[in-house]
């Protein structure tokens, strides 16, 4: 008999009685006289229903009696909290019972969590059928559909997810204990060896890993989240998983709070725990939390970086901050002493993994503590590259953000901030400061920051200086709330292998803000053969399609308010103070949007480019260079009102008392490459194009190129003279 952890599938197993299970892994008969499970019988109630209270909750759930017993019924369906509700994952659906994991072979088993004071009950769904019960298998391989049917499948059990984990955190938020002690991934108890996996590995049970940094409280929330998910983890395990587990495929999530992991399967993860192992700061994470973006880190490698080791913890920073960019992102590096040192590339690129290690091994090639400080030469090479890139069409046409890091001193004329000011709205650019050390430069680099609707950090020697640099893309995510999911490519630790991933965003929906609560994501590779699929009819139409719903650009939706609370959560050093500066606490409520304010998704404007790419552009008086007529505009501000970020917000604070759940997104039915003009790369690394065997191609054929724009001269007292005439062939030729 084949081991809880690595149940084998026997071929020869038949259907026992009808709905009674495999003749080799019946269901138990009277699961409340059953050897072993007798203490099930102290879950029934004086009506004779089965009483379920979830871990940590206060709320209890009557069940009928006969739920798993004795019989192969689609047991969950209509029962709350999970499976009531129209948005009740596919597996409530699915037929299984209870068996005795020591009578069972040829189905899979997974022990469940329902009824703690029962050690050893065990379920089955694989039991219930004679032909698997894995969704991908029912589908025909030649149909193009399929690409559809794995984006709607994954987006649906990550949604699922995501309401189970936000109704946990509503639920607690007081002080609540809850025991994952069994399910730590540092020791892993009962995990076995899989060469497979590579790891020790437990199928049967959803594993935890907590973070030390990470307060008690938070722990204990971090805790009870995972614990509200890790029922539903083993569930779609048991659906969706071959039932021998050769293919290797995860199901993990993350809090924002706690840094607190959740995976199935569990598996052997001290060498991870001894590393301080924090996800919130991985691509997955990131990835799902935040809309694709472009990013300039800038870096003072002047010869005071020495001083305490600052430029080793510099280069941390910037390996660190690359470990939150994907696919969709476009970045590149300036290292800057008295001029600028070293430059990465002089476009932009797209974050793939090979270009993310590439850009790391650059780091450890240059000279991180040298010479002296000019603040304006990196910030001249910034937009210089801003504007080669987007005319050569290697941004994400999105939003930018410029980290600037310096422990040194310099001067900036009141003419220099200005035209930095004008070009950080020109290029919808958000800047990000931090002074490092004791003797940086806190006056300009707050002022940097302020001007341009960003954030200053002020750093002491020793400081985590990575952890505050990499936490950049949480002011993303306080302004935009995405509501389908992200899609990665990586390759998983230990086996290699490459993995797919749905990742979606969940948010607190107990005040109106909807603040990031964490992320969870799912592996295609669970579902699916990826050697099968990708041979498939579907498979370009999956790639193009999961590209198109994880490059589209959000827009950033915050006030003034709101970036002063941001900034207020760093330090009160870092709020913005003068005239243009409101004062804002910690609990002020801040304006939202009242109006329903949406984009029409399936618009293309007059040049071909769809309404996301209007993010950051003035839809009222864009570039005139770019052609488009007036009523073409109109047509614009019609159909792209979030986009062009003129949604109506409130006077005031914030009439909503909670923010309102995502709305479940209609699927395209076509690829955005084949209707407009796109950018940048697809999941796979290659350059977005329509599939062969769409239903059509009609987007342009050719994409707007803008003119050179000379940027050789210096920002000096100058300046102010030289960004005349650089804005104006600027605005002549930008593409937005």
């Amino acid at each position: 008999r084949a081991s809880a952890a690595a149940l084998l599938f026997v071929s020869s197993a038949l259907p026992g009685a009808a709905g009674a299970g495999l003749t080799t892994c019946p269901c138990i008969n009277d699961v409340y006289s059953h050897s072993g499970l007798e203490a099930l019988s102290n879950y029934l109630d004086a009506n004779n229903n089965l009483i379920y209270t979830p871990a940590g909750g206060s709320v209890s759930y009557s069940y009928p009696a006969t739920y798993g017993n004795g019989a192969c019924l689609a047991h969950d369906q209509g029962l709350p909290p999970v499976c009531s509700g129209s948005s009740a994952p596919s597996w409530c659906s699915v037929k299984w019972c209870y068996v005795d994991v020591n009578n069972c072979e040829g189905a899979s088993v997974i022990k469940t969590r329902y009824f703690t004071d029962v050690s050893n009950l065990h379920f089955s769904y694989g039991t219930c059928t004679s032909s698997g019960t894995n969704t991908y298998d029912t589908w025909t391989s030649e149909d193009i559909a399929v690409s559809r049917n794995m984006i709607t499948l994954v987006e649906g059990y990550a949604r699922s997810t995501r309401l189970i984990m936000q109704a946990a955190y509503e639920k607690y938020m007081s002080n609540v204990t809850c025991d994952v002690s069994s399910r730590t991934m540092c020791t892993c108890s009962n995990c076995y060896a899989s060469t497979t996996w590579n790891n020790a590995v437990s199928f049967s049970e959803t594993g935890v890993l907590t973070r030390d940094a990470a307060s008690s409280s938070e722990q204990a929330l971090g805790k009870c989240l995972s614990d509200s998910v890790a029922t539903t983890y083993e569930r779609v395990a048991a659906v969706e998983a071959d039932a021998d587990f050769m293919r290797v495929g995860y199901q993990y999530a993350a809090d924002q709070l706690s840094g607190t992991y959740t995976q199935w399967p569990k598996m052997d993860m001290c060498e991870q725990q001894e590393a301080d192992y924090d996800p919130r700061f991985r691509p997955w994470y990131a990835a799902a939390a935040t809309g694709p973006k472009d990013v300039i880190i800038i870096v003072d490698v002047s010869g005071s970086m020495a001083t305490s080791g600052r430029h080793v913890l510099a280069k941390s920073a910037v390996k660190a901050i690359l470990n939150t960019l994907s696919w969709k992102d476009f970045a590149t590096i300036i290292l800057f002493n008295g001029a600028v040192s070293a430059v990465y590339s002089s476009t932009l690129v797209a974050v793939t993994d090979n270009v993310r290690s590439a850009m790391s091994s650059w780091c450890d090639r240059q000279v991180w503590q040298s010479g002296g400080t000019n603040f304006l030469a990196p910030i001249t090479k910034a937009y210089e590259i801003m504007q080669r890139s987007l005319s050569a069409g290697t941004s994400s046409m999105c939003q930018r953000a410029v980290m600037f890091l310096t422990d040194g001193v310099a001067t900036l004329e009141e003419s220099d901030l200005t035209a930095i000011k004008t070009k950080a709205e020109t290029y919808d650019a958000i800047f990000f400061t931090y002074a490092l050390g004791d003797g940086a430069d806190v006056t300009l680099t707050k002022r940097l920051a302020c001007d341009n609707k960003g954030v200053f950090y002020a750093i002491p020697d020793n400081g985590d200086v990575a952890g505050i640099m990499s936490k950049y893309y949480e002011y993303f995510a306080h302004g935009q709330e995405i509501c389908s999911a992200s899609w990665v490519r990586y390759s998983g630790v230990g086996t290699g292998a490459t993995l797919y991933a749905g990742c979606m965003a969940m948010y607190d929906r107990t005040d109106p803000s909807a603040d990031l609560l964490g992320v969870s994501c799912m592996d295609i590779n669970l579902i699916a053969d990826m050697a099968e699929f990708k041979e498939s009819a579907g498979w370009d139409q999956f790639v193009c399609t999961a590209s198109d719903i994880t490059k589209k650009c959000r827009s950033v939706q915050l006030t003034q308010c709101h970036r002063q609370k941001i900034r207020l959560a760093y330090s009160e050093d870092s709020v913005c103070t003068g005239d243009d500066f409101d004062t804002v606490t910690a609990d002020q409520v801040c304006p939202c949007v009242v109006s329903d304010c949406s984009d029409d998704n399936d618009f293309t404007d007059e040049l071909g480019y769809f309404c996301d790419t209007w993010v950051g552009d003035d839809c009222y008086n864009p570039n005139p260079t770019w052609g488009y007529t007036e009523a073409g505009l109109t047509e614009v501000r019609s159909k792209c009102p979030a986009s062009c970020g003129i949604c109506e917000w409130s006077s005031g604070s914030c009439p909503k008392t909670a923010a309102e759940e995502c709305p479940v997104l209609t699927l395209a039915t076509e690829c955005r490459a084949c209707l407009g003009l796109t950018s940048g790369v697809d999941l796979e690394g290659n350059a977005m194009a329509c599939p062969e065997g769409s239903p059509r191609n009609i987007a342009p054929t050719t994409t707007r190129t803008t003119t050179g724009v000379s940027l050789a001269a210096p920002l000096s007292l100058s300046f102010g003279t030289w960004i005349v005439s650089f804005m104006a062939a600027v605005l002549a030729s930008a593409h937005h």
